[in-house]
């Protein structure tokens, strides 16, 4: 009897998750978008201007990733065939989120010089 009221409690347990997955999506897209924004509006300071042009198309390349990625994410989470495009979509956005991070680092650093 006991073994029955696990699965049970794991079925209810993994459909909770399969939703959860699926509401997290949007936290993960917003969080990547900010960033994606942040860079893009440092990179066009004052400072970036001054720039040689083949580091910009480093952050740019960088930046584009990014947005690539994070459109990737959005269509799993828009047509999902199962909870595993909503992992996917979390996964591509958290790596757009690095890209853009990745950008902005790269940014920074090229100011400094």
């Amino acid at each position: 009897m006991n073994f029955k009221l696990l699965l049970a409690a794991s079925a209810v347990m993994f459909g909770m998750s399969s939703g959860a997955q699926a509401f997290e999506c949007p936290k993960h897209f917003d969080a990547a978008q900010a960033l994606i924004d942040k860079v893009a509006g440092d990179m066009k300071g004052d400072m970036s201007k001054q720039m040689p042009k083949d580091q910009m198309a480093l952050v740019h390349a960088l930046l584009d990733d990014a947005k690539m990625i994070l459109a990737g994410a959005k269509h799993n989470h828009e047509k999902p065939q199962s909870a595993y495009d909503h992992a996917r979509a979390i996964a591509k956005a958290d790596a757009a989120h690095g890209s853009a991070l990745a950008a902005d680092l790269l940014h920074f650093k090229m100011m400094q010089k």
